[in-house]
């Protein structure tokens, strides 16, 4: 931890300085995950970044790892990639990810430039957590919703007392999604 942490600070030093050397302001990233998220879920990761980007002779790519301690580069960081892709021309890359392990982690974010993995940014300020109540919560409320597609189709078709039966399943269906639904709120909102 103490020599990652050393490793991170040093970058940081460096980044900073070559920012400052060109007159411009030192580089900040923002990290933007929902504070819990279920496991095999897809949520949204965002990342922006601020600052002068002073001395990049290539295009610059945002690469962020979901790990329990950061190492001092992308690729000696252990954990699950959450964003992989070139920064955009505002100054900002986002997607979605997930994560299949529980537990807490950390949103490792790092700022290279293609080609070289020369290190402009990093942040580890950003943490979230995969929790058992989040994931078990959002697959009820998944297999309900899809549940509810079925019948819904169904009763385009039906006639009678067979609709009357598709209509009492579809109010059920209705009350547990809601119950799900109320559920995951509790469950994945930090």
């Amino acid at each position: 931890m103490r020599r990652a942490l050393a490793l991170a600070l040093v970058a940081g030093c460096a980044v900073v300085s070559s920012a400052w050397a060109d007159g411009g302001e030192p580089l900040t990233m923002d990290v933007s995950v929902p504070g819990v998220v279920a496991s095999g879920a897809g949520f949204p990761v965002r990342v922006t970044v601020k600052g002068a980007l002073a001395g990049a002779t290539a295009p610059l790519r945002v690469r962020v790892k979901a790990a329990t301690e950061c190492g001092g580069t992308f690729d000696s960081t252990p954990g699950a990639v959450l964003l992989d892709s070139p920064l955009g021309s505002n100054g900002t890359a986002a997607g979605r990810a997930s994560t299949a392990s529980f537990g807490s982690f950390t949103a490792c974010a790092f700022l290279e430039q293609q080609g070289d993995d020369r290190l402009f940014a990093f942040d580890d300020s950003t943490s979230f957590a995969v929790t058992h109540a989040c994931t078990t919560f959002t697959r009820r409320a998944a297999a309900a919703r899809s549940s509810l597609r079925k019948v819904r189709g169904a009763m385009r078709h039906a006639h009678g007392a067979h609709r009357r039966t598709l209509a009492r399943r579809a109010a059920g269906l209705r009350h547990k999604l809601g119950r799900a639904n109320a559920g995951r709120r509790r469950a994945c909102h930090a």
